[in-house]
């Protein structure tokens, strides 16, 4: 017969450090000079991007706007990086017991949305000029998209300075790098129809671009859409068999329950049998295995209810 305990929850030391290893919580100089970088990058692919965007209408390149496209999923990596710094300094309150970081999940799911609309117009334009090719002012399209290209660079150059052990900064650089090469890709594609007006290529370019966006927004979607839903960061069955493993006087796990607040924000709750014989080992067995998960599975806050049999 099983004897039921009450709830116990477990806040081990190690976990708030594991929190804030995650989202910046600390309120040091790294935090504050990260958040500068990020606003100066922000700004700068920002206005840019506008740039691209009522320069590739003017030239009629749809190559050209798709990437000012692709720079808005850069803007928007490097926004939401931000966000994520600022939201992290955000105090607790009663009626958000969690913070505020589900609001950074939620505007990625959002911009995923929008991102995707995106690649839809930009694949009807497409078609539509392939079936009607139009001309392009090749020359003004090279020297915008090498704008775009420059602002790459330096934003990269200031990313480079920041801490890349946050994940969000670490996702916006390889996010930049990704749109550097969009740009590489723009640019000798218009210097070959600067010398052979062969402008479907433009078409062709765009298509590709928009393949990477679309990527982009699969990922951020998909990534999103599996955190509101209280998708597991980790398989239960793989930390079940963890557990058992490293403790072998338990007797079993189950209703092993394990969600994602944020990026690596982790909350797990389980019940455990232990034989009866046992019972000393009740606090050291919650103690233990909440330190257990901190270290191989980065779960920092954890509920465990002992049961006997």
């Amino acid at each position: 017969m099983r004897c039921k305990h009450n709830d116990n929850h477990h806040h081990h030391p190690l976990a708030n450090k594991g929190h804030e290893d995650a989202h910046g919580h600390s309120h040091d100089h790294s935090t504050t000079k990260d958040k500068k970088l990020l606003k100066i990058s922000f700004i700068i692919t920002f206005v840019v991007m506008i740039v691209e965007i009522v320069g590739g209408i003017y030239v009629n390149s749809l190559a050209l706007i798709s990437d000012a496209i692709h720079m808005f999923t850069h803007a928007f990596a490097l926004g939401l990086s931000l966000f994520a710094l600022v939201i992290s300094t955000k105090k607790l309150d009663d009626k958000k017991s969690f913070g505020y970081f589900r609001a950074e999940v939620l505007a990625a799911f959002i911009n995923g949305l929008t991102i995707a609309l995106s690649v839809l117009w930009i694949v009807y334009e497409a078609i539509m000029r392939l079936l009607h090719p139009e001309e392009i002012l090749a020359s003004a399209t090279i020297f915008i998209a090498t704008l775009g290209l420059v602002v790459n660079v330096i934003t990269g150059l200031i990313l480079l300075r920041a801490n890349h052990d946050n994940i969000n900064i670490k996702s916006a650089f390889l996010h930049m790098l990704a749109d550097t090469i969009s740009s590489v890709a723009i640019i000798l594609g218009a210097i070959v129809i600067y010398y052979t007006q062969f402008y479907i290529l433009d078409t062709i370019l765009a298509l590709l671009v928009a393949l990477v966006i679309a990527k982009w927004a699969k990922d951020l979607l998909s990534n999103s859409i599996h955190v509101l839903l209280e998708g597991s960061p980790h398989n239960p069955q793989e930390i079940k068999s963890a557990i058992l493993e490293e403790f072998k006087y338990i007797v079993d796990l189950h209703d092993i329950h394990c969600w994602e607040i944020s990026h690596n924000y982790y909350y797990l709750t389980c019940h455990i049998v232990l034989d009866s014989k046992e019972q000393m080992l009740y606090n050291d067995t919650i103690v233990n295995v909440g330190k257990f998960l901190e270290h191989k599975f980065n779960i920092g806050h954890v509920t465990i209810q002992i049961e006997f049999e």
